[in-house]
């Protein structure tokens, strides 16, 4: 089954060669990502208080560093 709360929307803006996804939870925008660089380098950013996207982050080095974080949280 399908969670409603989350809503992902795939999209290119004009002159934006690569793809871009916003994901949204509960009508919320949490984060983009781009595959500015290329499918194999997919990004994320977080907005900023100011409503501007925050500095791009490689998805996997994210990832491999919130599975770290969490590992250390549960010993």
């Amino acid at each position: 089954m399908r969670d409603v709360k989350w809503q992902t929307v795939v999209l290119s803006e004009p002159g934006y060669e690569h793809l871009i996804a916003e994901v949204s939870y509960e009508g919320q925008f949490l984060l983009l990502l781009d595959r500015e660089q290329g499918r194999d380098s997919v990004c994320i950013a977080f907005p900023k208080n100011d409503g501007k996207l925050g500095q791009r982050i490689l998805l996997s080095e994210f990832i491999a560093n919130l599975k770290s974080a969490a590992e250390n949280l549960c010993q």
